[in-house]
C-alpha cells in the first residue's frame, strides 16, 4: 500500500498540487470580475491570495519541469556536443539546481520565520498567515531536490550503459 502511494506521489505530486491551486485562483478571479461588474465591490484579499497561489504553482511547476526535463537546457545545442560533454553539462545543471535551491530555501526560511514571529496576515484577511506564501519555496525545492536526484541517477545509468542521454523534454499531457 505504501509503495503504491509513493509511486502515485512520484508521478503526480506536482499536478495534484498545481491544478487545484490554478482552479482556485481562476475561480477567485472570476468571482472578482462578477463582483466588480455587477455589484461594484470586490474582496480586498483576492489579489493577494491569487498572487500567493501563483507563486506556489510557479515554484511547483519548476519542480515538474525538472522532472520532465523541460526546463531551460539548450537541448538543440547540447545534442551536437560530444557525449562526455553532454553528460558533464547535465551534471552541472543538477549541481546548479541544488546550489540555487539551497540558497533560495535558506533565505526563504529566514523570511518565513520572521513573518511567523510577527504574526503577519495576508492583506484583507483575518486568518490567512502571510508566511504561507514563501513556504512554497522550501516545499517546492524539497520536491525539486528529489527530481534532480532522480534525473541524475537516470543519466548516470544511461551514461554507464552507453544509452542515449535524455536531452529533450519528456513532458506530455495525460
Amino acid at each position: 500500500m505504501a509503495r503504491k502511494i509513493i509511486h502515485w506521489l512520484d508521478r503526480n505530486i506536482e499536478n495534484a498540487l498545481i491544478f487545484p491551486m490554478y482552479f482556485i485562483m481562476m475561480a477567485i478571479m472570476a468571482i472578482g470580475v462578477v463582483q466588480r461588474f455587477f455589484f461594484k465591490t470586490a474582496f480586498h484579499w483576492a489579489v493577494y491570495v491569487c498572487i500567493g497561489l501563483f507563486v506556489w504553482f510557479s515554484w511547483l511547476g519548476c519542480s515538474w519541469n525538472v522532472k520532465e526535463r523541460a526546463h531551460l537546457r539548450l537541448a538543440a545545442f547540447r545534442s551536437k556536443l560530444p557525449r562526455k560533454v553532454q553528460f558533464g553539462l547535465l551534471m552541472l545543471d543538477y549541481s546548479l539546481w541544488i546550489a540555487f535551491g539551497i540558497i533560495a530555501a535558506y533565505f526563504s526560511v529566514t523570511q518565513i520565520v520572521r513573518l511567523h514571529e510577527v504574526g503577519a496576515l495576508i492583506y484583507g484577511t483575518e486568518s490567512i498567515p502571510k508566511w504561507l506564501v514563501p513556504l512554497c519555496i522550501p516545499v517546492s525545492f524539497s520536491i525539486l531536490f528529489c527530481r534532480v536526484i532522480q534525473c541524475a541517477v537516470q543519466d548516470i545509468k544511461d551514461f554507464r550503459n552507453n544509452e542515449p542521454l535524455k536531452l529533450n523534454p519528456t513532458a506530455t499531457i495525460d
